[in-house]
Protein backbone atom coordinates (compact mmCIF):
# COMPACT_ATOMS: atom_id res chain seq x y z
CA UNK A 1 0.00 0.00 0.00
CA UNK A 2 1.78 3.07 -0.91
CA UNK A 3 1.42 5.97 1.16
CA UNK A 4 -1.76 8.82 0.61
CA UNK A 5 -0.38 12.06 -0.46
CA UNK A 6 -1.71 15.10 0.90
CA UNK A 7 -3.95 17.08 -1.10
CA UNK A 8 -3.07 20.48 -2.37
CA UNK A 9 -5.37 23.39 -2.71
CA UNK A 10 -9.09 24.12 -1.64
CA UNK A 11 -10.31 20.85 -0.02
CA UNK A 12 -13.68 19.64 -0.76
CA UNK A 13 -14.37 20.44 3.07
CA UNK A 14 -13.28 23.81 3.25
CA UNK A 15 -15.09 24.66 -0.21
CA UNK A 16 -18.56 23.40 1.03
CA UNK A 17 -18.26 25.16 4.51
CA UNK A 18 -17.52 28.36 2.65
CA UNK A 19 -20.42 28.16 0.42
CA UNK A 20 -22.71 26.57 2.86
CA UNK A 21 -22.07 29.96 4.96
CA UNK A 22 -22.21 32.26 2.13
CA UNK A 23 -25.45 30.51 0.73
CA UNK A 24 -26.67 30.72 4.63
CA UNK A 25 -25.68 34.41 4.56
CA UNK A 26 -27.02 35.51 1.46
CA UNK A 27 -30.79 33.75 2.34
CA UNK A 28 -30.44 35.90 5.58
CA UNK A 29 -29.85 38.86 4.24
CA UNK A 30 -32.56 38.25 1.30
CA UNK A 31 -35.26 37.53 4.25
CA UNK A 32 -34.52 40.47 5.89
CA UNK A 33 -34.50 42.45 3.27
CA UNK A 34 -37.53 41.38 1.86
CA UNK A 35 -39.19 41.20 5.29
CA UNK A 36 -38.65 44.73 6.24
CA UNK A 37 -39.46 46.07 2.21
CA UNK A 38 -42.74 44.32 3.06
CA UNK A 39 -42.96 45.74 6.72
CA UNK A 40 -41.61 49.18 5.57
CA UNK A 41 -44.67 49.03 2.76
CA UNK A 42 -47.12 48.43 5.26
CA UNK A 43 -46.11 50.32 8.02
CA UNK A 44 -46.44 53.75 5.51
CA UNK A 45 -49.75 52.39 4.12
CA UNK A 46 -51.52 52.28 7.60
CA UNK A 47 -50.18 55.62 8.44
CA UNK A 48 -50.77 56.96 5.67
CA UNK A 49 -54.55 56.24 5.59
CA UNK A 50 -55.21 56.83 9.05
CA UNK A 51 -53.70 60.25 8.93
CA UNK A 52 -55.95 61.06 5.87
CA UNK A 53 -58.77 59.72 7.79
CA UNK A 54 -57.90 62.24 10.68
CA UNK A 55 -56.62 65.30 8.64
CA UNK A 56 -59.98 64.86 6.36
CA UNK A 57 -62.13 65.59 9.66
CA UNK A 58 -59.78 68.19 10.62
CA UNK A 59 -60.25 70.05 7.47
CA UNK A 60 -64.31 69.62 7.38
CA UNK A 61 -63.45 71.76 10.61
CA UNK A 62 -61.83 74.77 9.12
CA UNK A 63 -63.91 74.33 6.36
CA UNK A 64 -66.73 75.07 8.73
CA UNK A 65 -65.02 78.20 10.55
CA UNK A 66 -65.20 79.99 7.49
CA UNK A 67 -62.12 81.97 8.46
CA UNK A 68 -59.42 80.13 6.97
CA UNK A 69 -57.06 83.18 6.29
CA UNK A 70 -58.02 85.88 9.13
CA UNK A 71 -56.96 89.78 8.76
CA UNK A 72 -53.26 90.55 9.56
CA UNK A 73 -53.60 91.87 13.44
CA UNK A 74 -56.76 89.88 14.18
CA UNK A 75 -56.27 89.11 17.48
CA UNK A 76 -59.41 88.56 19.12
CA UNK A 77 -60.85 85.80 21.22
CA UNK A 78 -62.02 83.81 18.37
CA UNK A 79 -58.75 83.63 16.59
CA UNK A 80 -57.03 82.78 19.51
CA UNK A 81 -59.77 80.09 20.52
CA UNK A 82 -59.39 78.79 17.08
CA UNK A 83 -55.36 78.88 16.65
CA UNK A 84 -55.72 76.60 20.26
CA UNK A 85 -57.97 74.50 18.87
CA UNK A 86 -56.11 74.27 15.59
CA UNK A 87 -52.89 72.99 18.08
CA UNK A 88 -54.89 70.91 20.07
CA UNK A 89 -55.77 68.72 16.54
CA UNK A 90 -52.15 68.64 15.76
CA UNK A 91 -51.43 67.41 19.40
CA UNK A 92 -54.13 64.50 19.26
CA UNK A 93 -53.21 63.20 15.78
CA UNK A 94 -49.87 63.70 16.70
CA UNK A 95 -48.58 65.81 13.34
CA UNK A 96 -47.81 68.75 12.23
CA UNK A 97 -50.64 70.61 10.68
CA UNK A 98 -50.60 73.10 8.41
CA UNK A 99 -52.48 75.51 6.10
CA UNK A 100 -51.62 76.61 2.69
CA UNK A 101 -52.89 78.91 -0.11
CA UNK A 102 -53.36 77.46 -3.48
CA UNK A 103 -49.68 77.97 -4.60
CA UNK A 104 -47.89 76.53 -1.10
CA UNK A 105 -47.47 79.54 0.88
CA UNK A 106 -47.99 78.87 4.39
CA UNK A 107 -50.88 80.83 6.24
CA UNK A 108 -51.61 78.87 9.69
CA UNK A 109 -48.98 76.26 11.11
CA UNK A 110 -48.30 74.48 14.44
CA UNK A 111 -44.53 73.87 13.99
CA UNK A 112 -43.27 77.51 13.65
CA UNK A 113 -39.73 76.56 13.87
CA UNK A 114 -39.40 74.33 11.06
CA UNK A 115 -42.15 75.59 8.76
CA UNK A 116 -42.83 79.38 9.41
CA UNK A 117 -45.55 81.49 8.64
CA UNK A 118 -45.48 82.88 4.73
CA UNK A 119 -42.88 80.36 3.78
CA UNK A 120 -43.37 78.07 0.70
CA UNK A 121 -44.30 74.16 1.44
CA UNK A 122 -43.21 72.00 -2.05
CA UNK A 123 -46.71 71.00 -2.70
CA UNK A 124 -44.61 68.49 -5.83
CA UNK A 125 -43.95 66.27 -3.03
CA UNK A 126 -47.57 65.10 -3.13
CA UNK A 127 -49.00 62.79 -5.66
CA UNK A 128 -52.26 62.26 -7.34
CA UNK A 129 -55.37 63.34 -5.55
CA UNK A 130 -57.76 60.45 -5.16
CA UNK A 131 -61.50 60.25 -5.63
CA UNK A 132 -62.02 62.54 -2.87
CA UNK A 133 -59.25 65.23 -3.37
CA UNK A 134 -56.70 63.78 -1.19
CA UNK A 135 -53.22 63.98 -2.11
CA UNK A 136 -50.50 61.26 0.02
CA UNK A 137 -46.58 61.51 -0.18
CA UNK A 138 -43.57 61.06 1.71
CA UNK A 139 -39.93 62.42 2.94
CA UNK A 140 -37.49 61.50 4.58
CA UNK A 141 -35.72 64.06 6.58
CA UNK A 142 -31.68 64.72 6.50
CA UNK A 143 -32.04 63.08 10.43
CA UNK A 144 -33.43 59.42 8.35
CA UNK A 145 -36.54 60.26 9.92
CA UNK A 146 -39.18 59.42 7.12
CA UNK A 147 -42.77 62.16 7.29
CA UNK A 148 -45.90 61.14 5.82
CA UNK A 149 -47.75 64.01 4.20
CA UNK A 150 -51.62 64.34 3.99
CA UNK A 151 -53.19 67.49 1.47
CA UNK A 152 -56.70 67.89 1.82
CA UNK A 153 -58.31 70.43 -0.01
CA UNK A 154 -60.59 73.30 1.67
CA UNK A 155 -63.16 76.01 -0.13
CA UNK A 156 -62.60 79.38 1.78
CA UNK A 157 -63.89 83.08 1.07
CA UNK A 158 -60.42 83.37 -0.02
CA UNK A 159 -60.14 80.75 -2.71
CA UNK A 160 -58.74 77.30 -2.65
CA UNK A 161 -56.28 76.53 0.08
CA UNK A 162 -54.86 72.80 1.61
CA UNK A 163 -54.35 71.96 5.35
CA UNK A 164 -51.57 69.47 5.23
CA UNK A 165 -50.21 67.45 7.78
CA UNK A 166 -46.62 66.05 8.40
CA UNK A 167 -46.40 63.31 10.40
CA UNK A 168 -43.22 61.41 11.80
CA UNK A 169 -42.49 57.59 11.48
CA UNK A 170 -40.44 57.13 14.40
CA UNK A 171 -41.27 53.48 15.00
CA UNK A 172 -39.54 52.84 11.57
CA UNK A 173 -36.25 54.19 13.00
CA UNK A 174 -36.58 52.46 15.96
CA UNK A 175 -37.42 49.46 14.17
CA UNK A 176 -34.17 49.85 11.72
CA UNK A 177 -31.97 49.77 15.11
CA UNK A 178 -33.93 46.33 16.26
CA UNK A 179 -33.73 44.68 12.80
CA UNK A 180 -30.19 45.68 12.56
CA UNK A 181 -29.24 43.96 16.24
CA UNK A 182 -31.33 40.94 15.18
CA UNK A 183 -30.43 40.33 11.86
CA UNK A 184 -26.46 40.71 12.78
CA UNK A 185 -27.41 38.47 15.89
CA UNK A 186 -29.18 36.12 13.35
CA UNK A 187 -26.06 36.12 10.79
CA UNK A 188 -23.67 34.82 13.82
CA UNK A 189 -26.37 31.62 14.28
CA UNK A 190 -26.51 31.11 10.87
CA UNK A 191 -22.70 30.89 10.54
CA UNK A 192 -22.21 28.85 13.15
CA UNK A 193 -24.81 26.26 11.80
CA UNK A 194 -23.63 26.74 8.51
CA UNK A 195 -20.06 26.13 9.25
CA UNK A 196 -21.23 23.06 11.52
CA UNK A 197 -23.49 21.35 8.78
CA UNK A 198 -21.11 22.78 5.81
CA UNK A 199 -18.56 20.13 7.60
CA UNK A 200 -20.76 17.50 8.10
CA UNK A 201 -21.55 17.63 4.56
CA UNK A 202 -18.48 17.57 3.21
CA UNK A 203 -17.06 14.97 5.22
CA UNK A 204 -19.92 12.80 4.16
CA UNK A 205 -19.12 13.74 0.11
CA UNK A 206 -15.26 13.56 0.77
CA UNK A 207 -15.33 10.07 2.23
CA UNK A 208 -16.33 7.72 -0.60
CA UNK A 209 -13.74 10.24 -2.62
CA UNK A 210 -11.03 9.69 -0.05
CA UNK A 211 -11.24 5.89 -0.40
CA UNK A 212 -11.66 6.03 -4.18
CA UNK A 213 -8.13 8.17 -3.65
CA UNK A 214 -6.86 5.49 -1.97
CA UNK A 215 -7.82 2.62 -3.95
CA UNK A 216 -6.49 4.61 -7.43
CA UNK A 217 -3.16 5.25 -5.75
CA UNK A 218 -3.21 1.79 -4.44
CA UNK A 219 -3.73 0.24 -8.27
CA UNK A 220 -0.80 3.03 -9.46
CA UNK A 221 0.92 1.29 -7.22
CA UNK A 222 0.64 -2.49 -8.47
CA UNK A 223 -2.00 -3.49 -6.37
CA UNK A 224 -4.09 -4.38 -9.43
CA UNK A 225 -7.33 -4.92 -8.76
CA UNK A 226 -7.80 -2.97 -5.84
CA UNK A 227 -11.79 -2.60 -5.57
CA UNK A 228 -14.14 0.21 -3.51
CA UNK A 229 -17.69 -0.03 -1.79
CA UNK A 230 -20.36 1.07 -3.80
CA UNK A 231 -22.13 3.04 -1.73
CA UNK A 232 -23.41 6.94 -0.95
CA UNK A 233 -25.26 8.73 -3.70
CA UNK A 234 -26.19 7.93 -7.21
CA UNK A 235 -23.86 9.79 -8.29
CA UNK A 236 -20.91 8.89 -6.17
CA UNK A 237 -21.84 4.76 -6.75
CA UNK A 238 -21.51 5.15 -10.29
CA UNK A 239 -18.40 6.74 -10.23
CA UNK A 240 -16.82 3.72 -7.75
CA UNK A 241 -18.93 1.38 -9.71
CA UNK A 242 -16.63 3.00 -13.00
CA UNK A 243 -13.65 2.96 -11.15
CA UNK A 244 -14.05 -0.79 -10.16
CA UNK A 245 -14.74 -1.97 -13.46
CA UNK A 246 -11.61 0.03 -14.56
CA UNK A 247 -9.40 -1.63 -11.63
CA UNK A 248 -10.90 -5.44 -12.81
CA UNK A 249 -10.12 -4.47 -16.57
CA UNK A 250 -6.26 -3.23 -15.18
CA UNK A 251 -6.10 -6.56 -13.15
CA UNK A 252 -7.11 -8.20 -16.38
CA UNK A 253 -4.92 -6.71 -18.60
CA UNK A 254 -1.93 -7.20 -16.63
CA UNK A 255 -2.57 -10.96 -15.75
CA UNK A 256 -3.33 -11.24 -19.67
CA UNK A 257 -0.06 -9.47 -19.88
CA UNK A 258 1.60 -11.92 -17.97
CA UNK A 259 0.41 -15.11 -19.18
CA UNK A 260 1.21 -13.51 -23.23
CA UNK A 261 4.86 -13.05 -21.92
CA UNK A 262 4.86 -16.42 -20.68
CA UNK A 263 3.43 -18.29 -23.73
CA UNK A 264 5.37 -16.21 -26.24
CA UNK A 265 8.58 -17.18 -24.02
CA UNK A 266 7.12 -20.83 -23.88
CA UNK A 267 6.65 -21.18 -27.74
CA UNK A 268 9.75 -19.40 -28.24
CA UNK A 269 11.83 -21.59 -25.61
CA UNK A 270 11.26 -25.13 -27.49
CA UNK A 271 12.65 -23.97 -31.01
CA UNK A 272 15.51 -22.13 -29.92
CA UNK A 273 16.38 -24.94 -27.20
CA UNK A 274 16.45 -27.22 -30.62
CA UNK A 275 18.49 -25.20 -32.70
CA UNK A 276 20.62 -24.41 -29.79
CA UNK A 277 21.07 -28.39 -29.10
CA UNK A 278 21.40 -29.72 -32.81
CA UNK A 279 23.71 -26.47 -33.49
CA UNK A 280 26.22 -27.55 -30.40
CA UNK A 281 26.29 -30.84 -31.40
CA UNK A 282 27.25 -29.83 -34.79
CA UNK A 283 29.85 -27.77 -33.91
CA UNK A 284 31.35 -29.66 -31.24
CA UNK A 285 31.70 -32.51 -33.78
CA UNK A 286 28.90 -34.94 -31.63
CA UNK A 287 27.30 -35.34 -35.39
CA UNK A 288 29.66 -36.61 -37.80
CA UNK A 289 27.53 -38.81 -40.32
CA UNK A 290 26.20 -37.21 -42.92
CA UNK A 291 22.48 -38.60 -42.29
CA UNK A 292 22.35 -36.91 -38.80
CA UNK A 293 23.89 -33.90 -39.88
CA UNK A 294 21.18 -33.63 -42.67
CA UNK A 295 18.76 -34.57 -39.89
CA UNK A 296 20.33 -31.93 -37.62
CA UNK A 297 20.10 -28.91 -40.00
CA UNK A 298 16.57 -29.78 -41.34
CA UNK A 299 15.05 -29.52 -37.18
CA UNK A 300 17.51 -26.53 -37.04
CA UNK A 301 15.82 -24.86 -40.28
CA UNK A 302 12.22 -26.29 -39.67
CA UNK A 303 12.00 -24.26 -36.03
CA UNK A 304 13.73 -21.35 -37.26
CA UNK A 305 10.62 -21.41 -39.77
CA UNK A 306 8.48 -21.56 -36.41
CA UNK A 307 10.20 -18.61 -34.93
CA UNK A 308 9.56 -16.21 -38.38
CA UNK A 309 6.01 -17.63 -38.42
CA UNK A 310 5.60 -16.83 -34.40
CA UNK A 311 7.18 -13.59 -35.32
CA UNK A 312 5.08 -12.85 -38.11
CA UNK A 313 1.70 -13.56 -36.84
CA UNK A 314 2.55 -11.35 -33.37
CA UNK A 315 3.44 -8.34 -35.60
CA UNK A 316 -0.09 -8.81 -37.25
CA UNK A 317 -2.23 -8.77 -34.48
CA UNK A 318 0.04 -6.04 -32.77
CA UNK A 319 -1.02 -4.18 -36.35
CA UNK A 320 -4.81 -4.98 -35.70
CA UNK A 321 -4.86 -4.07 -32.67
CA UNK A 322 -2.95 -0.86 -33.08
CA UNK A 323 -5.56 -0.02 -36.20
CA UNK A 324 -3.30 0.77 -38.81
CA UNK A 325 -4.28 -1.95 -41.08
CA UNK A 326 -6.70 -0.96 -43.67
CA UNK A 327 -10.33 -2.29 -43.96
CA UNK A 328 -12.96 -1.74 -47.10
CA UNK A 329 -16.44 -1.63 -46.55
CA UNK A 330 -17.92 -2.91 -50.17
CA UNK A 331 -20.18 -5.86 -50.84
CA UNK A 332 -18.55 -9.04 -51.26
CA UNK A 333 -19.60 -11.78 -53.53
CA UNK A 334 -20.32 -14.83 -51.87
CA UNK A 335 -19.16 -17.42 -55.08
CA UNK A 336 -16.04 -15.61 -55.12
CA UNK A 337 -15.67 -16.68 -51.22
CA UNK A 338 -16.64 -20.10 -51.89
CA UNK A 339 -14.13 -20.59 -55.12
CA UNK A 340 -11.05 -19.01 -53.14
CA UNK A 341 -12.49 -21.35 -49.85
CA UNK A 342 -12.03 -24.51 -52.22
CA UNK A 343 -8.65 -23.34 -53.63
CA UNK A 344 -6.99 -23.00 -50.84
CA UNK A 345 -8.29 -25.95 -48.58
CA UNK A 346 -9.64 -28.89 -50.80
CA UNK A 347 -5.97 -30.37 -51.11
CA UNK A 348 -5.31 -30.02 -47.18
CA UNK A 349 -8.73 -31.50 -46.52
CA UNK A 350 -8.07 -34.37 -48.82
CA UNK A 351 -4.32 -35.23 -47.16
CA UNK A 352 -5.76 -35.28 -43.66
CA UNK A 353 -9.07 -37.74 -44.97
CA UNK A 354 -11.41 -34.69 -44.39
CA UNK A 355 -14.57 -34.61 -46.36
CA UNK A 356 -14.74 -30.34 -47.12
CA UNK A 357 -17.79 -29.81 -48.55
CA UNK A 358 -18.79 -25.65 -49.45
CA UNK A 359 -22.80 -24.74 -50.20
CA UNK A 360 -22.94 -22.28 -52.35
CA UNK A 361 -24.91 -19.59 -51.80
CA UNK A 362 -28.51 -19.10 -53.32
CA UNK A 363 -28.33 -16.59 -55.83
CA UNK A 364 -30.74 -14.16 -54.65
CA UNK A 365 -28.81 -13.63 -51.21
CA UNK A 366 -27.67 -10.61 -50.64
CA UNK A 367 -23.97 -9.85 -49.88
CA UNK A 368 -21.92 -8.98 -46.95
CA UNK A 369 -20.28 -5.64 -46.65
CA UNK A 370 -16.77 -6.27 -45.63
CA UNK A 371 -13.14 -6.59 -46.85
CA UNK A 372 -12.72 -9.21 -49.25
CA UNK A 373 -9.47 -10.62 -48.86
CA UNK A 374 -9.63 -10.06 -44.78
CA UNK A 375 -13.04 -11.90 -45.21
CA UNK A 376 -11.20 -14.66 -46.94
CA UNK A 377 -8.26 -14.54 -44.12
CA UNK A 378 -10.66 -14.88 -41.45
CA UNK A 379 -12.96 -17.80 -42.90
CA UNK A 380 -9.73 -19.79 -43.87
CA UNK A 381 -9.03 -19.90 -40.05
CA UNK A 382 -12.22 -21.28 -39.55
CA UNK A 383 -11.61 -24.06 -42.06
CA UNK A 384 -8.38 -24.53 -41.04
CA UNK A 385 -8.72 -25.22 -37.85
CA UNK A 386 -12.03 -27.54 -38.20
CA UNK A 387 -9.89 -29.68 -40.66
CA UNK A 388 -6.69 -29.66 -37.90
CA UNK A 389 -9.59 -30.87 -35.85
CA UNK A 390 -11.28 -33.52 -37.22
CA UNK A 391 -10.11 -36.66 -37.74
CA UNK A 392 -9.53 -39.09 -40.48
CA UNK A 393 -12.83 -39.84 -42.53
CA UNK A 394 -14.74 -36.89 -41.12
CA UNK A 395 -16.25 -33.98 -42.58
CA UNK A 396 -16.74 -30.24 -42.58
CA UNK A 397 -19.30 -28.05 -44.03
CA UNK A 398 -19.05 -24.36 -44.70
CA UNK A 399 -22.41 -22.61 -45.44
CA UNK A 400 -23.50 -19.17 -46.19
CA UNK A 401 -26.89 -17.32 -45.76
CA UNK A 402 -28.83 -14.23 -44.41
CA UNK A 403 -30.32 -14.20 -41.10
CA UNK A 404 -32.34 -10.85 -40.73
CA UNK A 405 -30.56 -8.12 -41.24
CA UNK A 406 -26.73 -10.07 -41.19
CA UNK A 407 -24.92 -12.13 -43.60
CA UNK A 408 -23.46 -15.21 -41.92
CA UNK A 409 -20.47 -17.90 -42.79
CA UNK A 410 -20.64 -21.06 -40.59
CA UNK A 411 -18.06 -23.84 -40.91
CA UNK A 412 -18.99 -26.92 -38.75
CA UNK A 413 -17.01 -29.93 -38.32
CA UNK A 414 -17.73 -33.43 -36.86
CA UNK A 415 -14.59 -33.11 -34.32
CA UNK A 416 -14.31 -33.19 -30.78
CA UNK A 417 -16.21 -29.92 -30.24
CA UNK A 418 -15.45 -27.30 -28.06
CA UNK A 419 -16.94 -28.02 -24.65
CA UNK A 420 -19.27 -24.99 -22.79
CA UNK A 421 -16.92 -23.82 -20.12
CA UNK A 422 -14.32 -23.16 -23.12
CA UNK A 423 -16.22 -21.39 -25.61
CA UNK A 424 -14.81 -17.93 -23.77
CA UNK A 425 -11.36 -18.63 -23.78
CA UNK A 426 -10.81 -20.42 -27.21
CA UNK A 427 -10.85 -16.69 -28.66
CA UNK A 428 -7.35 -16.37 -25.96
CA UNK A 429 -4.05 -15.86 -27.57
CA UNK A 430 -1.93 -19.08 -27.17
CA UNK A 431 -5.18 -20.48 -25.89
CA UNK A 432 -5.32 -24.40 -27.52
CA UNK A 433 -7.74 -26.99 -25.91
CA UNK A 434 -5.44 -29.69 -26.89
CA UNK A 435 -1.87 -28.80 -26.11
CA UNK A 436 -0.54 -31.86 -27.06
CA UNK A 437 -1.22 -31.31 -30.52
CA UNK A 438 0.89 -27.85 -30.83
CA UNK A 439 4.37 -29.39 -31.81
CA UNK A 440 3.03 -31.58 -34.24
CA UNK A 441 0.00 -29.14 -36.04
CA UNK A 442 2.59 -26.33 -36.23
CA UNK A 443 -0.35 -24.29 -34.78
CA UNK A 444 0.58 -21.32 -32.03
CA UNK A 445 -2.85 -20.80 -30.64
CA UNK A 446 -3.14 -17.37 -32.51
CA UNK A 447 -5.32 -18.11 -35.26
CA UNK A 448 -9.04 -17.71 -33.78
CA UNK A 449 -8.03 -14.60 -31.86
CA UNK A 450 -6.66 -13.14 -35.41
CA UNK A 451 -10.11 -14.59 -37.33
CA UNK A 452 -11.66 -12.58 -34.18
CA UNK A 453 -10.01 -9.40 -34.78
CA UNK A 454 -10.49 -8.96 -38.24
CA UNK A 455 -14.49 -9.92 -37.79
CA UNK A 456 -14.54 -7.28 -34.70
CA UNK A 457 -13.03 -4.38 -37.68
CA UNK A 458 -15.32 -5.59 -40.06
CA UNK A 459 -18.38 -4.49 -37.32
CA UNK A 460 -19.04 -8.35 -37.21
CA UNK A 461 -18.89 -11.16 -34.76
CA UNK A 462 -17.10 -14.64 -34.39
CA UNK A 463 -18.94 -17.10 -32.29
CA UNK A 464 -18.64 -21.17 -31.34
CA UNK A 465 -21.12 -23.25 -30.73
CA UNK A 466 -21.89 -26.81 -30.83
CA UNK A 467 -22.45 -28.55 -34.47
CA UNK A 468 -25.33 -30.65 -35.95
CA UNK A 469 -21.94 -32.67 -37.25
CA UNK A 470 -21.49 -33.47 -33.72
CA UNK A 471 -18.26 -31.26 -33.58
CA UNK A 472 -17.79 -27.32 -33.10
CA UNK A 473 -19.77 -25.04 -35.14
CA UNK A 474 -17.99 -21.73 -35.90
CA UNK A 475 -20.41 -18.76 -37.03
CA UNK A 476 -19.07 -15.10 -38.74
CA UNK A 477 -22.10 -12.57 -38.70
CA UNK A 478 -21.19 -9.37 -40.57
CA UNK A 479 -23.96 -6.33 -41.80
CA UNK A 480 -25.76 -7.10 -45.02
CA UNK A 481 -24.31 -4.84 -48.00
CA UNK A 482 -27.24 -1.94 -49.21
CA UNK A 483 -26.11 -2.68 -52.98
CA UNK A 484 -25.62 -6.35 -54.54
CA UNK A 485 -23.02 -5.16 -56.95
CA UNK A 486 -19.43 -3.86 -57.46
CA UNK A 487 -20.54 0.12 -58.07
CA UNK A 488 -20.87 0.18 -53.91
CA UNK A 489 -19.94 4.09 -52.79
CA UNK A 490 -18.42 2.47 -49.55
CA UNK A 491 -15.30 0.93 -51.62
CA UNK A 492 -12.37 2.51 -50.16
CA UNK A 493 -9.62 0.57 -52.45
CA UNK A 494 -9.41 -1.76 -54.83
CA UNK A 495 -6.97 -4.21 -52.95
CA UNK A 496 -5.42 -4.52 -49.94
CA UNK A 497 -1.94 -4.85 -48.37
CA UNK A 498 -1.62 -8.30 -46.48
CA UNK A 499 -2.17 -8.49 -43.10
CA UNK A 500 1.67 -9.64 -42.55
CA UNK A 501 4.53 -7.44 -44.14
CA UNK A 502 4.86 -10.53 -46.54
CA UNK A 503 3.30 -13.79 -47.51
CA UNK A 504 0.13 -14.88 -45.48
CA UNK A 505 -0.47 -14.87 -42.22
CA UNK A 506 0.82 -18.18 -40.11
CA UNK A 507 -2.09 -19.28 -38.19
Amino acid sequence: MTATTEPTGTTISSRARRMAVLAAVLSLVVAFAVFYAAWYSFTVRTATQELSRQVRAVASGVEAAGDVSPAEGELDAARRTRDTLFKVEAGLIGAALLVTDGSGTITRTTADQLLPLDSEFPLDLLGEPDDDGVSTGRRIADSGVTYVLVAVPVQTADGDSWVVAASPLSEVVSARAWIAGLLGASLLVALLIAWIAGGLLARRFARPLVRLQTAAESVAGGEWGTTVAEEGDAEVRSLAHSFNRMSDRVAAAYRAQKEFVGDVSHEIRTPITSIRGFSEALLDGTVTDPETTQESLTIIRDESVRLADLARTLLALSDLDAGVVEFAREPVEPARLVAALLARHVDVAKRAGVDLTVVPPDASDLWPCADESRLVQAASVLVDNAISYTPDGGSVRVAMGVSGVAWSLTVDDSGSGVPKESRDKVFGRFSRLDRSRAATSGGHGLGLPICRRIVELMDGTVQVDRSALGGAQFIIALPVARESGADSTRTQHDANVDITRQGDTPL
